[in-house]
């Protein structure tokens, strides 16, 4: 290989360590929800916000990462920022339900942009360069930047929070636009085959037709690490309402979210270190575990420090997406990586989708624990199924 494209390839891993850092500059996650009731949005509202967000990501997901194969990750990881700061824009702009149902809907098509194309661009490079054993080091690397980065955010954001909830919003804009000019800057790594430029579309259901019935090994994997997403997921805009029942105080929402970050940003970065230790098997089995117990203990112990039975739910969020997403690169032609990748993401934003309107509805009509238990018990049933699966087609 020449040096200069050597050179050029190389360099794609630190930009998609700058790519993940300016994705992580979401200063206004600690708050949102306060945001969202600021704004006149019950909690019923919000739950159905996230999810009509999540039925548009599962429809764009598979479109969009079949985009990434023909057209180019490049190209696509730039729409993917354009339309996320043409989201932030959005949401800095309005006041109702609506409103931010179009911002929604803008980072709904900039996140499935991203989705499947991010992984690719990053395996696709390391097997030019012959390094494709790297990969589960450098995704993990660049989780971790990505989620330190968005702690750090929190932060700030939550002091920010004081001076006016919406300017959270708008220090957001410079730095989702910089995720646009920085792809721009990508080598596209050579594919190793070329989808047929006939019947595109046909080709595009062809993939997924083999990937859910053809390839029983991918089918269950796509499967379980959609449950794992979803589920790990699924309490997301539950933690402010559960926090305040805990008695702790708004002022430090951006520290406990910063916290969660950086838990997960850790279990990212050496989710490499720790799988090659505990093996697929073991590293499979206890997802659906973790998850369960901590909504249990949340449940069942009511106290200031609470909040830290969720690191379990952030140390799966940091670990499972590295090594989930190295298992089915490994069953994956190049080619059909990125479209292969976004099935597993559109999979697990159906399930959450599902999943969510319903909790609200029980944390509104029951309580906000019985909510956490149902959670609990659910995955751990949900997840011993899955593992059964896998274990029938011989992943585990």
């Amino acid at each position: 290989m020449p040096k200069i494209l050597e050179a050029k390839l190389k360099s794609n891993i630190w930009k998609y360590y700058f790519y993940e850092i300016m994705d992580g500059m979401f200063f206004s996650v600690p708050i949102m929800v306060l945001f969202w009731q600021e704004n006149g949005l019950s909690l019923s509202q919000i739950m159905i916000l996230q999810s009509l967000y999540s039925i548009a990501a599962v429809l764009l997901e598979v479109p969009t990462g079949y985009f990434a194969d023909v057209f180019g990750r490049k190209k696509t990881l730039a729409l993917g920022g354009l339309f996320w700061a043409l989201g932030i824009i959005t949401y800095s702009l309005g006041y109702n339900f609506y409103q931010f149902l179009i911002a929604e809907m803008l980072f709904a098509l900039g996140s499935s942009f991203k989705s499947g194309a991010d992984s690719a661009i990053v395996y696709d490079t390391l097997v030019e360069l012959k390094q494709e054993d790297l990969y589960k080091k450098i995704w993990g690397n660049a989780r971790f930047l990505g989620m330190a980065t968005m702690g750090l955010a929190g932060i700030i954001g939550a002091f920010v929070g004081k001076s006016g909830l919406r300017l959270t919003l708008y220090i957001s804009i410079p730095f989702f636009l910089m995720q646009f000019f920085i792809a721009l800057f990508f080598k596209e790594p050579t594919k190793h085959e070329a989808p047929s430029e006939t019947s595109k579309i046909k080709e595009m259901f062809n993939i997924v037709k083999q990937a859910l019935l053809k390839n029983v090994q991918l089918k269950w994997l796509i499967i379980y690490g959609a449950i794992i997403f979803a589920f790990n997921q699924s309490a997301l805009w539950l933690y402010q309402p559960y926090f305040k029942i805990t008695g702790l105080d708004i002022v430090y929402f951006g520290l406990v979210f910063a916290s969660f970050q950086i838990v997960a940003a850790f279990s990212a970065k050496y989710a490499h270190r720790l799988e090659n230790i505990l093996g697929q098997k073991f590293s499979l089995i206890m997802l659906p575990i973790l998850i369960g117990v901590s909504y249990l203990l949340m449940n069942n112990f009511i106290f200031l420090f609470s909040f830290s039975f969720c690191f379990l739910q952030q140390f799966v969020r940091g670990f499972s997406d590295p090594v989930i997403s190295d298992y089915l690169n490994k069953l994956t032609p190049s080619h059909t990586r990125a479209t292969i990748l976004s099935i597993k993401a559109l999979a697990g934003r159906l399930i959450y989708a599902a999943i969510i309107p319903f909790i609200g509805w029980v944390a509104d009509i029951y309580s906000l624990t019985q909510a956490l238990f149902i959670l609990g018990i659910t995955i751990l049933i949900i997840g011993a199924a899955g593992l059964l699966m896998l274990k029938k087609v011989k992943v585990i």
